[in-house]
């Protein structure tokens, strides 16, 4: 199921329109090369060892292709240094340090920084000097002179400058990138109990009503409300009505699967949207979420049980009590409210409510 959750997020659909962009700029790349090699300068060229070389590249093009199209991945840093093999193997045959296919080894180090981490950056930068200087040696027959390895130093030292400014680019968009995260999360968080805020809940039970329209499944709203919350807020101050508020939601968290979403819905009323289990399984979370609270034994005074500090909770389910999500989240409410009409203390369904509430506790204990 969780397989099922993961492909409905908005990364794979974006990992293919990268894909597909990367594949164009790796065939229009190829283009511009073949418009250098055949119009470009002619000295030092190896006949028709261009026309050759350009073949053998197209074929590694289109092996690339392939990969991309069957495995779906980005651009690896293996693939990047054969494709500087590749333009090392058109700079040496179209005339080493006169080539004008100089250029696009900055393409390369500039494809390396937004697929690989900033370390990989910079190594790439160094190895596609190194090769550069290599190409355009062995291209000399080594017999250059002192202002061939003049250019050549500046060349290598432009590409290092290239490798060091794209990998800064790099570091400052990403930071910038983790900042825009961690203001997401904190848009999205309530601040006192970690756990997703209404605005939250509100965008995402939108697609979790996608995801059960799309895979005939259900979806379990958990309305929880705490009972005597505002006296023991007006009793013990509202730093210990906060330290409540927070325990009840560790509780949630140990309840529940991670593929759970729990909300704090607003005061002391909380919402869990649990999908894919039957509404029995999703009333006994709630039971047992409510066991945990009862088991801690707070009080508002002496240790009175009609003061105790307890929680009681509705369930709804879509599309059980209804195809429309605003409908099952009022239904849950509903049953929320019968729940604390019987006495609190209790997980009521809405199709429960009505039953006598020794009815009720019979049903759950399975009597």
């Amino acid at each position: 199921m969780e397989k099922k959750r993961e492909s409905y997020s908005k990364g794979n659909s974006q990992s293919k329109k990268t894909n597909t962009m990367m594949l164009v700029y790796r065939w229009l790349l190829f283009l511009f090369s073949i418009f250098f090699c055949l119009t470009g300068n002619k000295s030092g060229t190896h006949g028709y060892a261009v026309l050759e070389s350009l073949a053998l590249v197209a074929i590694y093009n289109g092996v690339i292709t392939a990969y991309y199209v069957r495995s779906g991945e980005r651009c690896l840093l293996p693939i990047i240094y054969s494709d500087a093999i590749a333009f090392m193997l058109l700079i040496y045959f179209s005339g080493g340090i006169e080539s004008e296919l100089y250029i696009f080894l900055f393409f390369l180090i500039g494809l390396c920084g937004i697929n690989s981490n900033v370390s990989n950056t910079l190594k790439t930068g160094i190895t596609i000097a190194a090769f550069y200087a290599t190409a355009c040696i062995l291209s000399t027959g080594f017999q250059a002179d002192a202002t061939f390895y003049t250019r050549l130093i500046i060349r290598a030292i432009l590409i290092l400058m290239a490798s060091f400014a794209v990998t800064r680019i790099n570091l400052e968009v990403r930071k910038n990138d983790e900042l825009i995260k961690k203001e997401f999360r904190i848009a999205r968080t309530d601040k006192l109990t970690g756990l997703a805020n209404r605005h939250y809940f509100e965008q995402k039970v939108k697609d979790e009503v996608e995801y059960v329209a799309s895979t005939n499944s259900v979806l379990n709203i958990l309305m929880f409300d705490i009972d005597n919350f505002k006296g023991f807020n007006d009793t013990y101050g509202h730093v210990a009505g906060d330290k409540l508020l927070a325990l009840f939601s560790n509780i949630i968290l140990q309840c529940i699967r991670k593929s759970d979403i729990p909300v704090r819905y607003g005061g002391e009323e909380f919402v869990i949207l649990i999908r894919d289990l039957d509404i029995i399984i999703a009333r006994s979370v709630g039971d047992r979420i409510r066991s945990q609270l009862e088991k801690q034994r707070i009080y508002l005074n002496h240790y009175d049980e009609r003061q105790r500090v307890t929680v009681s909770c509705g369930i709804a389910q879509l599309p059980g009590h209804s195809k429309s999500i605003k409908e099952v989240i009022e239904k849950a409410d509903e049953a929320l409210y019968y729940a604390k009409s019987i006495g609190k203390n209790i997980v009521v369904a809405y199709d429960e409510i009505g039953m006598p509430r020794e009815a009720l506790e019979r049903s759950q204990r399975g009597v």
